[in-house]
């Protein structure tokens, strides 16, 4: 298992913009570690989706990808199109007229169809324009291979995408209209499939929400058991898993595994991290943003962990003990909640490498603190926890490896070399936010070191 003093950081300062905030995908191609940056709202045309490259053993990022710039319309994030300026202590503004198509990647896969040669890296954007699927076969020139928003320009992005029986399949999540946008939520319910996503021949794979409409978004895809698993975002009961065996010609016949957020309710409004380890499924459990929902007024509350078998029962491994149609659920790592840490908001990223497991939080206290500056008491930082079994957990590290302001591991991979994990930072947000009520922040200025951006870290023993 690795501990603390076994990573070193390999990427900073946002690996060539400090501004880039969330590293927020990561893929291993042709021998080479693939990181999609995001940019959630920017300060310029440069503030954009960025795709990197590292040479293993260096800490030297390439840049292989850059959003192209569209001009701006009713559709483009007010910060890229008019932005506050300082000039001689007075307040300005500047307008820019070209703004990035894509704001993100959110996911990075590796994937080879029956007439591909050869595998190709596919990424997923994020776009107010309706996201795009890239694919590169050299990891250096990437083309489109979907409409935007699979003809559905609404559609922000694309959280998952996965491989699964020689097809690959894709989750969009979020909404982007002329009237806002979301991330997260109110997205096309709708699992879309490809047996040759190079020509960009997308279908649906299930019935949208699974037939209820209250599931409002498909937040992850993974793989197990000879099944592909859906979780499902429903904030008035809970999220839902959903499988199949995607046999046959789309769309396919699926089977519920789980309901009402694991009879946690609505408190697991959804579950954006599944992987497999050993012989079941972990799904990590949260509320998006802050650890609470305004819009459907649900929490706040902390994460939790599951643990799913190929015979569709299932274990709490971390979380709120209670009765359940399935038994009475205790967390068998005796962990309540956030592994009893309430700032733990989501379980964000989760992988194997090595036989042992881990698990990266994202941690919201300093966001709170923020916001409502009594009720920190100046922690903050990631949670990385670990398990050789599933049962016992080690924490790797509490505290974001001391700088509370990186709060949150967002993605991992796991490579011949060690396991890289990419983290967001949000040091620059809470600068901004000094003077009247978030005063409590205003030290944040005076420490110049945490201004680092993304950040990678590569675990080795």
């Amino acid at each position: 298992m690795l501990r603390r003093g076994d990573f070193i950081k390999v990427g900073w300062d946002g690996m060539g913009n400090v501004r880039s905030q969330l590293a927020q995908s990561l893929a291993y191609f042709n021998g080479y570690v693939y990181l999609g940056v995001t940019h959630h709202a920017g300060h310029g045309p440069q503030d954009c989706a960025r795709i990197l490259r590292l040479t293993p053993g260096t800490c030297d990022w390439e840049v292989m990808f850059t959003s192209p710039l569209v001009e701006a319309d009713e559709r483009a994030a007010a910060q890229d199109t008019m932005r506050k300026m300082m000039r001689a202590g007075n307040m300005d503004f500047q307008t820019e007229e070209m703004v990035p198509l894509y704001r993100g990647i959110r996911n990075l896969t590796v994937f080879q169809s029956p007439t591909d040669a050869y595998p190709a890296l596919y990424a997923g954007t994020i776009s107010n324009w309706g996201a795009h699927v890239l694919r590169s076969e050299d990891g250096v020139n990437f083309e489109v291979v979907s409409e935007a928003g699979m003809g559905n320009d609404s559609i922000m992005s694309f959280r998952s995408l996965v491989p699964f029986k020689g097809r690959m399949f894709a989750a969009p999540t979020g909404t982007a209209t002329d009237k806002g946008f979301d991330r997260n939520l109110r997205s096309d319910p709708t699992v879309y499939v490809s047996s040759d996503p190079a020509r960009g021949d997308w279908q649906a794979a299930n019935e949208p929400g699974f037939g209820d409409e209250r599931n409002i978004a498909i937040t992850r895809l993974a793989v197990f058991n000879d099944h592909l698993y859906a979780s499902v975002t429903n904030p008035y009961r809970g999220f839902e898993l959903w499988k199949t065996t995607a046999e046959g010609e789309p769309p396919f016949q699926w089977s519920r595994v789980l309901e009402c957020g694991a009879y946690r309710n609505n408190l697991n409004e959804m579950a954006p991290t599944m992987e497999a380890f050993g012989d079941a499924l972990y799904v990590g459990s949260g509320i998006a943003g802050l650890g609470y929902d305004p819009e459907h007024d649900v929490g706040p509350a902390a994460a939790e962990l599951i643990r799913v078998r190929a015979d569709d029962s299932w274990d709490l491994i971390m979380g709120t003990h209670r009765a359940t149609p399935d038994g009475y659920k205790k967390p068998i790592s005796g962990e309540g909640p956030g592994f009893n840490e309430q700032y733990n908001s989501v379980i964000w990223s989760m992988a194997e490498h090595n036989g042992c497991f881990y698990v990266g939080t994202h941690q919201v206290e300093t966001w709170v603190a923020a916001f409502r500056p009594g009720l920190s008491d100046g922690g903050g930082g990631f949670h990385l926890w670990a398990t050789e079994d599933g049962d016992n957990w080690e924490a790797v590290s509490l505290d974001g490896f001391g700088n509370r302001y990186m709060y949150g591991i967002r993605s991992f991979v796991s490579t011949p070399q060690g396991l890289y994990f990419g983290t967001a930072n949000n040091y620059m947000k809470m600068r901004r936010r000094r003077g009247g009520r978030f005063a409590e922040q205003a030290e944040v200025e005076e420490d110049p070191n945490l201004n680092t951006g993304a950040e990678v870290w590569l675990g080795q023993p």
